[in-house]
């Protein structure tokens, strides 16, 4: 998957052009995206790269997602775009009020909503 793909995904997940664009800034920064092509199957054996999905929000998008191994790039996005409002309400309503580095800080590091 190339950036333009992904941030195609995230704005017809619904994400607004400059959230999509941070938040594929922040897949590329991911521990083995930081290549033209972002694959998360090729970054993780379990497929969660795409985002570095942690804890709770790795075991939910499996759950959804039936299965214990690579998920694909358009379930993720699908899950990251229900995930991030329901986790830390508060990061989106910065992050859709344009605060672009408020998807890194919160949903990226955990620095808490």
């Amino acid at each position: 998957m190339t950036a333009p793909a992904l941030i195609a995904l995230l704005i017809g997940a619904g994400f607004a052009q400059p959230q999509a664009q941070a938040i594929a800034v922040y897949s590329r920064s991911q521990s083995g995206l930081d290549r033209t092509d972002m694959d998360p199957c090729a970054s993780s054996w379990m497929g969660e790269g795409l985002f570095g999905l942690t804890q709770r929000l790795r075991y939910d998008l499996h759950r959804e997602a039936g299965t214990p191994g690579c998920v694909p790039a358009a379930e993720q996005v699908s899950f990251v775009a229900r995930a991030w409002p329901h986790y830390y309400p508060h990061c989106a309503a910065r992050f859709a009020a344009g605060d672009l580095h408020a998807f890194e800080r919160c949903f990226g590091r955990g620095e808490g909503d």
